[in-house]
C-alpha cells in the first residue's frame, strides 16, 4: 500500500506520531510519502529539530503532558526510544520513504532555504503541486 502523510504541525506529539506511524508502516512493507507544510516545514530544519519540546494538548492535561515530555526525553537519553526524525531515518533504511518539505512557509517568512539547511532525511523542497501529485499516487492519506 502507498501511504501519504500530511503533517502541518511542529508540535512534539504530532512529530512523535509521524515517526511512529512511518516506522510501523514501512516495517509492514508499505511505501510512505511525507508532505510537511505550515509549521511542520520548520521542524525539519537542521538547527531546530532538536529544540522542539512543545507537546500539544489541553491545559487541563498539562501535568500529564509534562510527564510525557520528561519520559520521552529520558527514554531518548537512555537509548530506549528514538527522536522522531531518527525513526524516519530508520524507516528510510528499511523501506521506501520520501520526505517532501513545502517551502511556502519560508517564502511567507522571507527566509531563503536550500536542501542543505534541512535534516538529511528530507528528499525534496516542494510546493503544493507535489502534494496534489502525491494524493494521486497514494492509496491512503493521513493528516497529522
Amino acid at each position: 500500500m502507498k501511504i501519504l502523510i500530511l503533517i502541518t504541525s511542529s508540535a512534539l506529539d504530532k512529530l512523535l506520531a509521524l515517526g511512529t506511524i512511518v516506522l510501523g508502516a514501512v516495517s509492514m512493507g508499505h511505501d510512505v510519502a511525507i508532505y510537511a507544510t505550515q509549521s511542520a516545514s520548520f521542524a525539519f530544519l537542521k538547527d531546530y529539530a532538536d529544540k522542539i519540546s512543545n507537546y500539544s494538548g489541553d491545559p487541563a492535561l498539562s501535568g500529564l503532558i509534562n510527564n510525557v515530555v520528561s519520559g520521552y526525553n529520558n527514554a531518548v537519553i537512555n537509548g530506549r526510544f528514538f527522536k522522531w526524525y531518527e525513526m524516519i531515518r530508520q524507516a528510510k533504511e528499511i523501506g521506501s520513504v520520501r520526505v517532501y518539505v513545502c517551502t511556502q512557509p519560508f517564502e511567507l517568512a522571507g527566509i531563503k532555504v536550500g536542501l542543505g539547511d534541512f535534516l538529511g532525511i528530507v528528499d525534496e523542497l516542494v510546493m503544493i503541486g507535489k502534494y496534489i501529485e502525491l494524493l494521486e499516487w497514494c492509496d491512503k492519506s493521513v493528516s497529522l
